[in-house]
């Protein structure tokens, strides 16, 4: 009986066991991690507290019935009454810190995740848009409620009433690829999504989250209770739940110890941020018991990685865990903390966060002084002024020139200074603090304003001036911020006084470190006082040698330079002596000033440099003078043998190098020289050549599949997928919007609405160009539109925001059809030159800040010049762009067919080029001019057409494809990768089965229909069908044109037109094969390529003959049912022959399919070419492949001679060329 007990008693156990196991989440750790019921503000009652994303604005917090709300249950729950909100509204949001654990295959993300909150809204909220959640700061809510006052994403489902308390959940799991929506525990709906693959899950959460916070209107409501858990919670547990309460949701005390804040917060890893952390800063955690005790000797903390020494506090249930780093962190570092603890029962527990420092740099401990070295407190300050009536850039570049007394006009001329020279016989004037206006004026933070040295000068008049400013700061140890503050006109006069700062040993030097810079950040339509701030950090106290360089042009002028406490914010003038937290500076130390580089070109890390572009240098003397007999020049690793000269202070000196082959595109400079005291001076640095002149094409976009990128980086929505641009963007062809189409062909183009003010407008464009020009930013590009402006909008329609920031920088004018921005910005240089309403237009912008060069053009003709801000200034580049972004509205309706960018400034005659809009796009340097690779499971072209049935969508073709993956169909992939494609099913007799594709190739080779022209395929043959499949019908009429014949893999038409000239260069069935058709049809023959080899040439029709093509040509079509069962990967149209080499070149199928550009072979020889005549013509010599046009423009046909060859002068013109 005992024994029968015993079982009676284990049995049920067992059984409780996996019932428990089977209904418990799919994360046995998972639970509670954030529970607020705002009893108290933001304080949580589980987690971490809530946070203002902004600030407070008219949110309050308090009693239901003091907001005239209804009770819950006959109980008056506490509540945060939140307003309506918009980005410009102070009530922004919450941010959330959730303290979930990542879960569903990622080590960072949560995939997995359930939100609940109680909430009510009135009347006045009901059929509008309220935000719910956002997963970013940038992109708006990914979870709303919408006008259907139903809960979602995507879609909506339910319905929450005004005037009624709700409970609404939904649970997102990325792993199984699906979002279910509750209100009051009762299942409302799913969203089917993407499975997260990478870390690529678009609604996986990283460490924080924001409650009602949107790109643009969101009504206002009041929530009682809100908790977030990281796993998914079963339908039947929320159902549990039900209905809202006034003790909030139900919530049990954590079995698991949780976080309650950390230090620094977390920081997004997704789209990165600017942030305030500083490199000194401490890593500190704070963590509550849970049901289980944490085991306060078991915590160990690491960063990178790399383990901490810790602290640990613990007031009652609260454990606070901090370390200092040892070192001072990296700029822009990217960190994870991780904190490890065991807890009274042996259970093992992780918790981490990660965050990236701010930008700073660090100060060599090699160039401080001795601290007690100082004298003569304060700066040495000089300023050098041009005449009114010279025209000069506004650039650091011109800042320098003109300091150096070598600014020379735009007829070369030397510019005169008209400053008022210094009152002693020194360079320089003293003065106690940096604090200066143009007229002694009170302007910015600080009273007792100065006027600038030798201002106004002798012409009386206070514009064109730069001024130096030298000094050694007293600095100690440790984190330092710095701020200047300048004079700023309105955005549209471009009238910025801008300034930099450097601190080396030799702080004048070309090569000095830059530490700060001018960056605008007074935004609006407002001038006034701009305040920059720059941080840097100090391991070895000491003095620093300063230098600020400051430069003005016109309008008011000002300069500040002062102290910023990092934790008050307080400003302080350096060397303020009335203050005693003021830093101190100095004018002298026991060290002379020694001789400085003060120009080097090209600049160093510059890259796209012109060969004809010489290694310039000029070297100032100072305290100390060059020997000019020490001068010696490196040049990869080379002496060379400059020209140097002398001229007063300036010594030049000057190489150009010969470029003798690809080898020399990279060079390293070295310059080594003596003072009069001598010491030895030496400066090092690197700059590229292009030697061969490219400039490549980085983006471009056609919208033929909305915001995805022909070439390069898809566009995104600046605002997110659920703002203000998604809802104010339409794609489709222009006969949808009955617009004029492209030179009378219809053409895909993205609609671009106006929608009034708001700054968050516009398209994110990453370029994919690196800084160039000698910046730091991108300085040298070009950016090509073909637009359409309708007049919709306020009267200016902004085309892109260069720098990203505030203001727009190039607009269209509707009463004029002008472009450009500010004063005197929009003229064209001839009046005829007009952007009309309602018409096509090819608009370039060709750019090069680092010669002050910025050009427009519309279709093919040049506009005029724009009035720019130099290297690194507003319309320079970051790493992104905005399109048709500007800060207060000045956006209009736009029509865009096509975008493209390139990394450098085209010149006149290349943008004379590229004309007028085509219905083509925007020339490219490739032969391709269609392309499909079926990578977004449609018909979508990467450049051209979409592809389409021949017997239309409901037709015998529709029903036998299928779009799917290699893995789908059950076939083999390559390379061992899964391949998208379009498989064609064999349907038997039909001659109107097949698919159209429209070329977008011009007649060509003398008639009147295409004959030049190639096809190219990544193909595969079940071998399903009758024996032959046809993969082209070339001309749309009657009988296929090409084959594949299952018996033997051959490939052609008619009779031996199938064998290849090596009988192993076979189809073979059940193999994936790269076909190329080459056509030229005034040879008599067409020739065939299979997986990069030759295979055959095969008899044409002739020159507008059975081969040649009219505006289609149709795929997989025959008039008498020969066709089979295939697989496509990609197709390929060019508007030429694919010549031998390139065959070769293009080889075999690759996972990636056929390549928009025709890869160059990876053995290059630099191409040359002679010509000698003789008796019998004239004789070429080459290397590289030799090619001929009957024009110097082309198009060039490709000859396919071997070196050398003899040709006839029997007249004819005739132009050669050879190329790699």
């Amino acid at each position: 009986m005992k024994k029968l007990f015993y079982k009676s008693i284990l049995h049920p156990v067992c059984i409780c066991f996996w019932l428990v196991f089977l209904i418990s989440p799919n994360n046995p750790k998972a639970e509670i991690t954030g529970q607020w019921n705002f009893t108290d503000g933001l304080t949580a009652k589980i987690g971490q507290d809530l946070e203002w994303n902004f600030d407070q604005g008219e949110a309050k917090f308090g009693k239901a019935s003091e907001f005239k709300v209804k009770a819950i249950d006959g109980k008056d729950p506490m509540v945060m009454s939140f307003p309506n909100s918009n980005p410009e509204s102070d009530f922004n949001g919450l941010d959330v810190y959730h303290s979930g654990e990542p879960n569903g295959g990622s080590d960072w993300l949560v995939n997995k995740y359930t939100i609940i909150a109680d909430l009510y809204y009135t009347v006045r909220s009901y059929n509008k848009i309220r935000a719910l959640v956002a997963l970013n700061d940038f992109e708006g809510a990914q979870f709303l409620i919408g006008t259907s006052n139903g809960v979602g994403s995507g879609s909506f489902s339910g319905k929450l009433r005004p005037n009624g308390w709700y409970r609404v959940a939904f649970t997102v799991d990325h792993v199984i690829g699906e979002i279910n929506y509750y209100i009051n525990g009762e299942f409302v709906g799913t969203e089917v999504i993407d499975k997260a693959q990478d870390d690529d899950g678009k609604y996986a959460m990283e460490d924080v989250f924001y409650l009602f916070k949107h790109t643009s209107d969101s009504f206002g409501g009041f929530i009682s209770s809100l908790q977030y858990r990281d796993e998914v919670l079963p339908g039947s547990i929320i159902e549990e739940l039900g209905n809202p309460s006034a003790e909030g949701i139900p919530s049990k005390p954590p079995v698991k110890p949780y976080i309650v804040s950390v230090f620094p917060k977390p920081t997004p890893f997704r789209r990165p941020i600017p942030t305030d952390i500083l490199p000194s800063t401490i890593i500190k955690c704070s963590l509550k018991d849970g049901q289980d005790k944490i085991n306060d000797n078991s915590i160990k903390m690491w960063l990178n990685d790399k383990p901490l020494n810790v602290a640990v506090e613990r007031t009652d249930d609260l454990v606070t865990i901090s370390a200092q780093p040892e070192l001072l962190l990296e700029p822009l570092g990217k960190y994870e903390a991780l904190v490890k603890f065991d807890d009274n029962i042996g259970m093992n527990h992780t918790k981490k966060w990660r965050f990236t420092v701010t930008d700073f740099q660090k100060l060599p401990p090699s160039t401080a002084l001795p601290i007690d070295s100082g004298s003569s407190p304060g700066f040495l300050v000089r300023t050098i002024q041009s005449p009114m009536e010279t025209t000069i850039q506004h650039d650091f570049k011109r800042a320098i020139y003109q300091l150096e007394g070598l600014l020379k006009d735009n007829e070369g001329n030397m510019v005169k200074n008209v400053a008022i020279p210094s009152e002693t016989d020194k360079e320089f004037d003293l003065y106690e603090v940096i604090d200066f206006q143009k007229d002694g004026s009170i302007f910015g933070h600080f009273d007792f304003d100065d006027f600038f040295p030798g201002i106004p000068g002798e012409e009386e008049q206070d514009t064109n001036f730069s001024t130096e400013i030298l000094t050694f700061l007293a600095l100690k140890p440790g984190t330092h911020r710095l701020g200047i503050t300048t004079h700023v006109a309105k955005p549209d006069q471009n009238d910025e006084d801008k300034f930099k700062v450097f601190t080396a040993a030799n702080s004048r030097d070309r090569f000095a470190q830059e530490v700060g810079e001018f960056q605008l950040n007074l935004i609006g339509y407002r001038e006034g006082a701009n305040d920059c701030s720059f941080d840097f950090t100090v391991e070895k106290e000491g003095l620093y040698p300063f230098r600020i360089v400051y430069w003005n042009k016109s309008g008011n002028a000002a300069l500040e330079f002062y102290s910023i406490d990092i934790n008050t914010e307080e400003k302080i003038l350096i060397n303020d002596i009335e203050n005693e937290k003021s830093i101190k500076s100095f004018t002298r130390t026991d060290k002379n000033r020694l001789p400085y580089v003060a120009v080097a070109d090209p600049a160093p890390n510059s890259s796209g440099n012109s060969k004809e572009t010489p290694i310039s240098i000029i070297i100032a003397d100072d305290e100390t003078t060059i020997d000019t007999d020490s001068v010696k020049l490196y040049v990869n690793n080379r002496r060379s043998k400059p020209t140097i000269s002398k001229t007063g202070k300036h010594t030049f000196v000057n190489f150009q190098p010969e470029h003798k082959s690809l080898s020399e595109l990279e060079y390293d400079v070295k310059i080594k020289f003596e003072d009069s005291q001598g010491n030895l001076i030496q400066r090092e640095w690197s700059f590229s050549v292009d030697a061969r002149d490219e400039i490549k094409i980085t983006g471009y976009w056609n919208f033929s599949n909305e915001l995805k990128a022909t070439i390069g980086n898809n566009l995104k929505y600046l605002d997110g997928e659920k703002g203000a641009t998604a809802s104010a963007t339409e794609f489709g062809i222009t006969s949808d919007f009955e617009i004029p189409d492209i030179n009378g062909k219809k053409t895909s183009v993205m609609k671009v609405n106006h929608i009034g003010s708001n700054a968050n407008l516009g398209y994110l464009m990453d370029h994919g160009i690196t800084p160039n020009g000698g910046g730091k930013k991108v300085n040298q590009y070009s950016i090509v539109f073909d637009v359409l402006f309708t007049g919709g909008g306020n009267g200016w329609a902004s085309l892109l925001n260069m720098d990203a920031l505030g203001d727009g920088d190039v607009f269209w004018r509707r009463n004029d059809g002008g472009l450009g921005q500010g004063s005197n910005g929009y003229e064209p240089d001839d009046p005829e030159i007009k952007i009309n309403t309602g018409q096509w237009h090819r608009i370039v912008l060709a750019i090069d800040l680092a010669q002050g060069l910025y050009e427009k053009y519309v279709d093919g003709i040049y506009h005029s010049s724009q009035t720019n801000s130099g290297l690194d200034g507003r319309q320079s580049m970051d790493t992104t762009s905005w399109l048709f972004n500007d800060n207060d509205g000045e956006n209009g309706e736009i029509y865009v067919a096509a975008i493209q960018i390139r990394n450098g400034k085209v010149s006149q005659d290349e943008a004379r080029a590229l004309g007028a809009p085509s219905a083509l796009g925007i020339p490219m340097p490739t032969p391709v001019r269609g392309l499909w690779t079926f990578e977004e499971k449609d018909f979508s072209a990467i450049i051209g057409q979409s592809i389409s049935y021949i017997d239309g969508p409901k037709g015998a073709t529709s029903g036998a494809t299928d779009l799917g993956t290699t893995e789908s169909f059950e076939i083999e992939g390559v390379g061992g990768k899964t391949l998208n494609v379009m498989k064609v099913g064999h349907v038997g007799s039909n001659p109107n089965f097949g698919y159209i594709i429209n070329h977008n190739i011009e007649a060509n080779g003398g008639g009147k229909r295409v004959n030049q022209y190639s096809l190219a395929y990544d193909i595969y043959f079940s071998g399903k069908g009758n024996g032959w499949a046809s993969i082209a019908n070339l001309d749309n009429n009657g009988d296929g044109d090409v084959f594949w014949r299952k018996s033997d893999g051959g490939l052609g038409q008619g009779g031996g037109g199938y064998e290849p000239e090596e009988p192993e260069n076979q189809v073979t069935a059940e193999q994936w094969h790269r076909i190329i058709l080459s056509f030229d049809l005034s040879s008599g023959f067409y020739t065939k390529y299979l997986n990069g080899k030759y295979h055959s040439k095969q008899a044409n029709g002739g020159l507008d003959g059975r081969q040649s093509m009219g505006e289609s040509v149709w795929l997989f079509n025959d008039n008498d049912g020969e066709n089979g069962e295939l697989f496509i990967n990609s197709i390929a149209i060019y508007n030429r022959e694919i010549s031998p080499a390139e065959a070769a070149i293009l080889g075999g199928v690759e996972p990636k399919g056929l390549p928009l550009f025709i890869p160059k072979s990876k053995h290059t020889t630099e191409p040359m070419i002679s010509v000698e005549k003789n008796a019998n013509g004239v004789t070429i010599k080459f290397t590289g492949l030799l090619e001929s046009s009957s024009n110097v423009n082309g198009p060039w046909k490709e000859l396919n001679a071997k070196s050398p060859i003899t040709i006839p002068t029997d007249g004819i013109s005739q132009f050669f060329r050879s190329s790699n």
